[in-house]
């Protein structure tokens, strides 16, 4: 079984794609699926998500505001549930008001 944890950003020569996607699909067993959504949680939990198979890694910073679609079917014998969560980077307010 894989297990996934929450790392701190090390880049030792690890390629990091700032901008580009990361896609895994696997056949796997229920419990190791869900130690990859325990992982996706706790990233969540702690502002950063670190994704890395061999030497391609990608790092997203999800914001305090998240957009969350879930969708679940069935047809014949297949059931699927699909998450997804999308963010905006934060905006820094560059107002300033003062009374002089």
């Amino acid at each position: 079984m894989s297990e996934i944890e929450h790392e701190e950003i090390r880049t030792n020569g690890e390629r990091t794609d700032e901008k580009g996607k990361f896609k895994f699909e696997s056949t796997m067993r229920r419990e190791e699926a869900v130690a990859y959504f325990e992982a996706i949680v706790s990233g969540l939990k702690h502002g950063i998500l670190h994704f890395k198979q061999a030497e391609r890694a990608l790092t997203v910073n999800p914001s305090s505001v998240v957009d969350v679609t879930v969708k679940a079917s069935r047809k014949g014998k297949e059931s699927r549930v699909v998450f997804e969560i999308a963010w905006e980077p934060e905006l820094e307010s560059a107002l300033e008001i003062t009374s002089s």
